[in-house]
């Protein structure tokens, strides 16, 4: 770089909420933070996946930004883990929803006070 150069500095929000790409094409996911590495001056994306969990991309690995971000390498995201299997639970035996009646054995609602074929009183 020669002394006429200017040094290109873009700011962190120009890289927040893009697309972040593979080489293959396949969506990675979107780049949520900028973190840098003091020690040895280094910087890195922070990307949330598609599957929720966060991964750095290093610098280095970044072919270009503009719409989108575009890494020089394919990235193989860790699967999701699989969502437990629920067993479902067995219902209880509903209560019966008729009772005879106690005179004429007519099917009666288990609500019901008197029968409505023969009007006894059902207890």
């Amino acid at each position: 770089m020669s002394k006429n150069e200017k040094k290109s500095y873009l700011p962190s929000q120009k890289f927040l909420g893009k697309q972040v790409i593979d080489l293959k094409g396949a969506l990675i996911g979107n780049v949520k933070d900028l973190a840098v590495s003091v020690g040895d001056l280094d910087l890195a994306l922070v990307v949330t996946t598609k599957g929720g969990s966060d991964i750095q991309v290093p610098w280095s690995e970044i072919q270009s930004i503009e719409d989108v971000v575009l890494l020089n390498k394919t990235v193989e995201l860790p699967s999701a883990p699989a969502a437990p299997t629920v067993m479902p639970t067995p219902l209880a035996a509903a209560p019966s929803a008729t009772v005879d009646c106690p005179s004429c054995k007519a099917a009666v609602p288990s609500h019901a006070k008197f029968c409505p074929r023969c009007g006894s009183r059902i207890r």
